[in-house]
Formats: structure tokens, sequence, C-alpha cells
């Protein structure tokens, strides 16, 4: 349903009061059964190019293609979303190329509900490789950490990557990052954060948190500016392992006109 916000609250010196209007006839999401014995749920999301029984697994297609595996194999065994990357896909082989082949669903002839992220995960890996591969399980003890990162800096504006591809300097702003997902076309999308890993502290986690914060009514304004109904905006939590800034984040995204919400 179209949602509306009026947020009067001011936040690190933005005052959210513009009134954003984001028609979202096109998505629905229904609850279809309750558990009588804990808060767990099943559901149904409505997307233009499908339906998706919650809860479900969101399978990676990261570079618009799945690992060993086609988009046919997928549907064959029942699989209904698939999720591609927003910093990888800019990168190569970019999203002006996508969108001129006819986006993601003619790319990579998946033709059902699709996500993307907007890069922010990389913001993360990228910048704490080793924490990134501490909580993937894939560093090795007794190895030399070489890993170099190629995040060079995080600003109020933006986030500052060289590219792993040509080593050429690559800015991903909040606008920019709903801009590539508009050219992905893929049906839900999330706005930019920097996902924090779990060993800074919690004054870096709670400054980090607002930014993501000041970024998300970014995303959002950009958004509604060039909303055409074929696309959801998922609001994302942060604050890290500190209960008090997770609740900070969700009364954030919970006020203001979002689809859902990314935890």
């Amino acid at each position: 349903k179209s949602q509306t916000c009026l947020q009067s609250t001011t936040i690190d010196s933005i005052d959210y009061q513009q009134q954003l209007n984001i028609n979202y006839d096109n998505f629905k999401f229904d609850i279809i059964h309750n558990s009588k014995l804990s808060k767990a749920r099943c559901g149904l999301l409505v997307t233009p190019h499908g339906n998706i029984e919650t809860p479900n697994f969101v399978f990676c297609a990261t570079k618009a293609a799945g690992k060993a595996i086609t988009t046919k194999q997928l549907r064959d065994e029942g699989s209904q979303i698939i999720l591609s990357n927003t910093y990888h896909l800019m990168l190569t082989p970019g999203s002006e190329l996508i969108d001129k082949m006819g986006g993601l669903q003619k790319f990579t002839d998946w033709r059902g509900p699709m996500l993307t992220d907007s890069g922010g995960y990389q913001i993360f890996s990228m910048g704490y490789g080793s924490v990134s591969n501490d909580i993937k399980g894939k560093r090795n003890a007794n190895a030399t950490n070489t890993y170099k990162p190629s995040l060079i800096s995080i600003n109020e504006n933006e986030a500052i990557f060289r590219s792993y591809v040509d080593g050429s300097i690559i800015k991903l702003s909040p606008e920019k990052a709903i801009n590539i997902q508009r050219q992905l076309g893929a049906d839900l999308i999330v706005v930019l954060d920097e996902c924090t890993p779990f060993n800074v502290d919690k004054e870096y986690t709670a400054e980090s948190m607002r930014r993501s914060h000041r970024w998300a009514y970014r995303c959002l304004k950009e958004f509604t500016n060039t909303h055409n109904g074929k696309q959801a905006l998922y609001g994302i939590i942060q604050g890290g392992i500190y209960e008090d800034l997770r609740q900070e984040s969700c009364d954030f995204v919970n006020n203001l006109p979002f689809f859902g919400m990314a935890i």
C-alpha cells in the first residue's frame, strides 16, 4: 500500500520533515499463519515478478550468475528469489550495460523475484577483510594475513574504493547506489549503509550507524524522486552488538516509509 511519512524529529542535525509518499501498490506482504507457541510465522511476499513464501532463502547470484548452476536449474528446484550485488556489477559489466540489455531479469534469464544489495557489505568486507573472513570461517589461523583492503575511506558523502578490476578509484554514494539498483531492475532493493565489524568500539559503531541513517534518508529521497512503482525499498538495521543502538536504529527505520527492513 502507499506509505506516507511526516517525521518531525530532528536526528543528527537533519530535520526529517519532508513528506515522502511512496506507492507500493505492486507489492504486498500477508501473514498466512502464526505459531501458537512462539512468534514464528509464515507469510507471502508479492512482487511484480512473482510471489515469495516466507521464511525463505535468497540464493546468491552475486555477479548476475549462480555458481555452477543455471537459473533454469534454480527454477526447477523450486527456488523463489535470487540476489545480485550492486558493487560487483557496477564494476563489471556495469549497470548501464545491464539496463541496456533489459535489466537483470533478461540478463540472467531468471524471470522471477530478485533482490539487489546496495554495496554496503563491501564497505565492510573490503575494509575489514580479515574480520570478514573470520565471520565467514575462511581465515587460516596459521597463515600470515596479507589482506590489502580496497576500501580507501568513508566520509559523509560516500564510500571510496579502489577497483579490484583495474585499480581505478570508485565512489559510491547513497544516490548512486539507488540509481544503479534502478538500472539493474530488481524487485527489492536496499539502502546504502556501513556494516560495522564486531570488533570496533561503541563510539565508532554509534557514529557509523547514524551516518548510515543519514545515508538511508538520502536513499529514500532519491528513491522517491525516481520511483516507478516496480521496486520496493528496504531500510537496514545497524548498531552492531549494542542493544540500545539497535533499538535506536529500529525506531529510525520504522518512522520512515520503507517497504520493509533488513536486519
